[in-house]
């Protein structure tokens, strides 16, 4: 991303209103968020960030030393230019991440964090989850290898370790495609999940409503972040929604718009 960022090949927008600005997650593009829009009330404008690598954005550099500054840097100038008031901040898997970072980092005023299935895997660690930290440590090695090994479709592990199911040979034979060219994108976000910030011990003070989202079918990872953060936020409520996987924000929308708006 050299030179002079061009926003504007970042995000879309969608509607009118009180903002809510939606991250997609890794493996992904902002069609994540194409069954919910229809769903959200009328009075609100949804600006879908479009991840650095996604979306034909250009890559980042920070490969070697991943940084999720990276994305903080690029949302934040989005909301700077398109929001006169706080957001609420969806997030989904690694957009999730980005999302709680971008919460503790405290730049920009949010009415509301809604975060689904978050893999900030260093939660475990913060909460020492020495079980969960060896089955993430376990698949990570795996998965790193068959990266590294340019085995095919290795970017099926990762849906499917996530899914705690064989969802990925469901996918449409284009959509594997396009996800094996994310690979890099993807051991990039995993550097960033697995590493313990700064900010961690801050969440007991993170005071902003937040709703985390999970799905019943999910794998106990994702159960066990989603409950450590249940535990630490103060102002955060938990909602599971029955018969989901990870990749709930697609497969149960009407659930997960209704999540994000209830009290």
């Amino acid at each position: 991303m050299e030179g002079k960022i061009e926003l504007e090949q970042y995000y879309e927008s969608y509607g009118e209103g009180r903002p809510i600005v939606m991250i997609h997650g890794s493996y992904a593009t902002t069609s994540t968020w194409k069954r919910m829009l229809p769903l959200i009330p009328q009075g609100h404008r949804c600006i879908l960030i479009k991840l650095p690598g996604h979306c034909g954005t250009p890559q980042p550099e920070d490969f070697e030393l991943a940084m999720v500054e990276t994305e903080l840097s690029i949302i934040e100038a989005i909301i700077a230019k398109e929001c006169d008031e706080p957001i609420h901040l969806v997030g989904h898997s690694y957009g999730g991440v980005v999302a709680l970072a971008m919460a503790l980092k405290g730049q920009v005023k949010l009415a509301q964090l809604s975060l689904f299935e978050p893999v900030a895997t260093w939660v475990l660690e913060l909460e020492n989850d020495r079980p969960m930290l060896a089955t993430v440590n376990d698949f990570l090695q795996d998965y790193r290898s068959s990266v590294e090994q340019n085995q095919p479709e290795a970017c099926g592990k990762v849906i499917d370790f996530w899914s705690a199911s064989s969802e990925f040979a469901q996918f449409p034979d284009e959509v594997k495609t396009m996800m094996s060219t994310l690979e890099r994108n993807n051991v990039r976000h995993w550097d960033i999940c697995t590493t313990f910030p700064n900010e961690a011990f801050d969440l007991v003070t993170l005071n902003v409503p937040t709703n985390i989202v999970f799905g019943s079918q999910s794998n106990t990872v994702a159960h066990a972040i989603a409950g450590h953060l249940h535990t630490l936020l103060p102002n955060a409520r938990s909602t599971k929604i029955s018969g989901a996987s990870h990749g709930l924000v697609g497969s149960h929308a009407q659930a997960c718009a209704q999540a994000i708006f209830s009290q």
